[in-house]
């Protein structure tokens, strides 16, 4: 990987990391710090940091303490540029609208499919049940058919 797509933390840090954890704070802050966090709110903090990369707080505030100071130095120098004081353009916002509607669709599409599996399951039981029951030596009772439709709620 060139050092021209690395991002502002590690293009800055002066030693090349080989601990996947170091590596991942790192990569971290890159996201942070260019305003395209995956895992965070996005925020200029410790504890983002540590949530954007997928480790605990104290990893970032007692393990890797020379990290934490070079992505604070960092944070501190964006200054007023950080990501909650840039604006959403509308094109991104609705590109998230977007992302977050397709997962919600998708969860509908699952709830649909088990729905409709154990819509089926129920309708062969009642079959197999109404036959059983036709017979002389029925041991199931059928229930009278309501003629009202039951109501769905979503």
């Amino acid at each position: 990987m060139g050092s021209n797509t690395l991002g502002l933390a590690t293009n800055t840090w002066p030693h090349t990391e080989t601990d996947l954890q170091r590596q991942a704070l790192l990569a971290a802050a890159d996201r942070l710090l260019a305003g395209t966090p995956l895992h965070s709110t996005g925020r200029l903090s410790i504890v983002q940091l540590a949530i954007e990369a997928e480790v605990k707080y104290w990893v970032v505030a007692q393990k890797h303490t020379d990290l934490r100071d070079h992505f604070q130095k960092l944070a501190f120098e964006a200054g007023s540029t950080t990501p909650e004081s840039r604006p959403v353009d509308a094109h991104t916002q609705l590109q998230r609208d977007h992302d977050e509607l397709r997962q919600h669709c998708q969860g509908l599409e699952q709830l649909l499919a088990l729905y409709a599996t154990a819509i089926n399951e129920l309708t062969l039981e009642n079959q197999a049940l109404r036959e059983q029951a036709t017979e002389h030596h029925a041991t199931v009772t059928p229930l009278p058919r309501s003629h009202r439709s039951p109501q769905l709620r979503c």
